[in-house]
């Protein structure tokens, strides 16, 4: 069996997967063009953003397994009408994740993203740097999944409330109040802040728009760690000039990168990054280890872990 790794593997992590399975040969490579020539040998592909183009070269390609938890990038025709195998790295973003939520929720809160502004310029000016306080507010998170349930653990310690939104509503804990998905209008209109932990589907696609930001506080947060298509930018930068919700801390764009022209950019109640909000040091620490156990699975014959259903998109 041969193994196609579109990633940046240390010698340790591939000894990791050679002890899973020693008869294996793996085809470790960072440049895609080196991916797509090697396709067509794969039974296995790994990576999180594998080219089309590999894909429809590997006839003899049975399973992909996802370096991310989302998979809208991997679902091609050549995917979903094939007898592959999908499968994700969900899991492993919450310690990241979770921690880059937070610090854009304290920045927007606290105000700090002014004071850096005035340290930038040498500025002495207390007035734009008084901030709220997080504890005693409402969150709201859409998508109660992996993430969503360690959000609601670390707002907890902030002592705020937490309602949120879930596929299959059922009792989550930290969290007050578990609504379906048809429960969004009531999660954004009683939120002081609402994070986006939903994964993009033909149902999220587009979920936020004019009607939905109105819906919100003017003194709420919007905070997007999701996919970017699932916010209607235009109808967010509207939200954002004219006031209809306080701010917003953005990883994730329709777009990306983020054009270097975009307004975005130059909105004083924003704070934006460039889709690093699940990364760290140790992120292939954690994902390799799971790949290693599904791999150890397959081998066997098993059932794997984080199985994506195609249809739904997750």
């Amino acid at each position: 069996m041969k193994i196609l790794i579109l990633a940046n593997l240390e010698d340790r992590h591939i000894a990791q997967i050679e002890a899973v399975a020693p008869d294996v040969e793996l085809m470790v490579t960072t440049d895609r063009n080196m991916a797509i020539s090697l396709a067509p040998e794969a039974e296995v592909m790994v990576g999180w953003n594998l080219p089309r183009e590999a894909i429809a070269r590997a006839p003899n390609l049975r399973w992909i397994h996802s370096t991310a938890a989302g998979v809208d990038q991997l679902l091609f025709p050549e995917v979903l009408e094939r007898d592959i195998l999908v499968t994700t790295s969900s899991g492993i973003h919450a310690i990241p994740l979770c921690e880059h939520v937070f610090a854009m929720l304290l920045a927007l809160s606290r105000r700090l993203h002014h004071a850096i502004c005035q340290q930038i310029h040498h500025r002495w000016d207390r007035r734009g740097c008084v901030g709220g306080e997080l504890g005693g507010g409402t969150l709201g998170i859409l998508g109660l999944g992996h993430i969503g349930v360690e959000l609601a653990k670390r707002a907890a310690a902030f002592e705020m409330r937490v309602i949120g939104t879930k596929r299959t509503p059922s009792p989550v804990p930290y969290v007050e109040r578990v609504l379906p998905p048809e429960g969004l209008d009531e999660v954004l209109a009683e939120s002081d802040a609402v994070v986006i932990a939903l994964p993009l589907t033909p149902q999220t696609r587009g979920l936020i728009g004019e009607r939905e930001l109105r819906l919100m506080k003017p003194t709420a947060f919007l905070i997007n760690v999701g996919r970017g298509p699932i916010v209607q930018e235009a109808a967010l930068l509207r939200a954002l000039q004219e006031g209809w919700i306080a701010g917003a801390g953005l990883d994730v764009f329709e777009q990306e990168p983020l054009p270097p022209d975009s307004p975005f950019y130059d909105l004083e109640n924003v704070i934006l990054t460039p889709h690093v909000a699940g990364t760290s040091p140790r992120y292939m620490d954690r994902a390799i280890p799971l790949f290693c156990e599904n791999l150890a699975r397959y081998v066997r014959g098993e059932m794997l872990l984080n199985v994506v259903d195609k249809e739904r998109g997750y």
